[in-house]
């Protein structure tokens, strides 16, 4: 490749799938960014990205190609004797974070009002996906970092811990135990809701009411956290929950917390990210934010 910077823009437009946004994150003109990709395909003689939707979707060429291209320019990167500062009050760009919807409601509100101080023109996206996507995507740099209970996230991946947590039972206050003691005997003679996912370290919950024998009592499972409430409202069920995000829920339904009658763990939260952007200024950045966001919590 004559002009090493169409490595950049390759590496955005893998990252991005969208001229515009590529364009933003790099400081160019959509112009500059088309043009690139114009040489792009004339020197590879491959399309490299066609729309699909709404979406700049990589041929089957490019993603043959996206390794020894991303593997070159992190090579040239490390060459490098000095790195681009990232400069976070005058940048625009877009950064992806993997998440639940937990994730979403406990702790991007914190994360955004933090950054609307100091880089006011970052914009957050989050996005939800199976575990070895999430690993191709923090590998490639479409995914920045991914945040929550993710202990199967291991191979080339750093991890940073955020904060400690441990679950607590919810129930409706029209609930049989709401007024009263929950025991071991009476929170196994219940029906229970499930929030579950594989790849997250909240499979524990699972595995724990199966080894109380109540595999048969687990009445709804669900993939995700946020319409647990609705059905917590209007059945008597009993839900194992983290409780940051139970007392965040509890702010807005008239729901009941009591201590889980279970020997469950605690767990952390943690960021974790790809090794290739260890030391990329502008991932940094983003990790240092959201762990001071955690360190002002504590205080």
């Amino acid at each position: 490749m004559r002009d090493l910077n169409l490595l950049y823009v390759f590496e955005a437009m893998w990252r991005d799938r969208s001229v515009t946004l590529a364009a933003e994150n790099l400081g160019l003109s959509q112009a500059a960014v088309s043009s690139a990709l114009k040489r792009l395909r004339q020197e590879h003689g491959d399309k490299l990205f066609t729309l699909v939707g709404r979406r700049m979707e990589p041929t089957p060429y490019a993603v043959e190609a996206s390794q020894q291209l991303l593997t070159a320019l992190d090579m040239i990167r490390k060459a490098s004797s000095s790195r681009t500062p990232f400069d976070p009050a005058g940048s625009r760009r877009q950064f992806t974070v993997r998440t639940r919807d937990i994730g979403e409601v406990v702790c991007f509100p914190d994360i955004l009002h933090i950054m609307q101080r100091t880089a006011p023109s970052v914009r957050l996206r989050t996005i939800f996906i199976p575990i070895d996507e999430t690993l191709a995507g923090l590998a490639s740099g479409r995914i920045d970092l991914a945040l929550g209970f993710l202990p199967s996230l291991e191979t080339a991946i750093h991890r940073r811990s955020l904060f400690s947590q441990h679950y607590v039972c919810v129930m409706g206050p029209n609930h049989p135990l709401a007024d009263g003691e929950l025991n071991y005997q009476n929170f196994c003679e219940q029906d229970h809701l499930l929030v579950e996912y594989s790849g997250s370290g909240h499979l524990l919950i699972e595995r724990a009411l199966i080894d109380a024998g109540l595999r048969n009592r687990i009445r709804v499972r669900l993939p995700q956290y946020l319409s647990a409430p609705h059905f917590i409202l209007s059945n008597s069920l009993l839900w194992c929950a983290p409780a940051m995000l139970a007392e965040k829920l509890a702010q807005y339904y008239p729901l009941v917390l009591k201590p889980v009658p279970l020997q469950l763990p605690t767990f952390e939260i943690a960021l974790y990210w790809h090794d290739r952007f260890h030391r990329d200024p502008a991932n940094q950045w983003l990790r240092e934010l959201i762990a001071d966001t955690y360190r002002v919590r504590e205080l």
